[in-house]
């Protein structure tokens, strides 16, 4: 089943999210996040937020790079834009979990194009967890303690 979110909230929004508590329970090391999106705004905003909440994030450009970074790590999430440049999210996918086939469970993509038929039957393929942009951050925070309640 799609889980998808359409939150028009903006930004500004962050301060009032709380910061995670599962990974800080017990002085336990941060979570690495992958973070994927082609748009550098977006990336620096993701990935300032995420690491205030105390995770630790890689953020790269596009699927080729997100290879590279699977390749030499393993990441407790990966949050993928579906649409890049060089590699898109779902091929990214396919090779993130060639690679790392655990990586699977790990995924949540963001997403402007839900209404595209290739990408719906792709999230409904693999049961994908799904953001759609825009989304507020307090969204994107609640899927990822979810994401992270699964794994437990």
């Amino acid at each position: 089943m799609i889980q998808s979110i359409d939150c028009p909230v903006g930004p500004s929004d962050h301060s009032q999210v709380q910061a995670r508590p599962l990974s800080l329970a017990g002085n336990l090391p941060p979570q690495k996040v992958l973070l994927l999106d082609d748009s550098d705004d977006f990336r620096d905003l993701v990935r300032e937020f995420l690491t205030s909440r105390f995770y630790e994030v890689t953020a790269v450009s596009n699927g080729t790079e997100g290879v590279r970074e699977i390749m030499r790590d393993s990441f407790d999430l990966i949050l993928c834009d579906m649409m890049m440049p060089k590699m898109g999210g779902e091929m990214f996918y396919w090779a993130a979990t060639r690679i790392r086939p655990a990586s699977r469970f790990r995924f949540l993509f963001i997403t402007g194009y839900q209404n595209d038929p290739k990408v719906q039957a792709f999230f409904q393929r693999i049961d994908a967890t799904v953001l759609v942009k825009p989304f507020g951050l307090e969204v994107l925070t609640a899927r990822i303690l979810e994401i992270e309640r699964k794994l437990k």
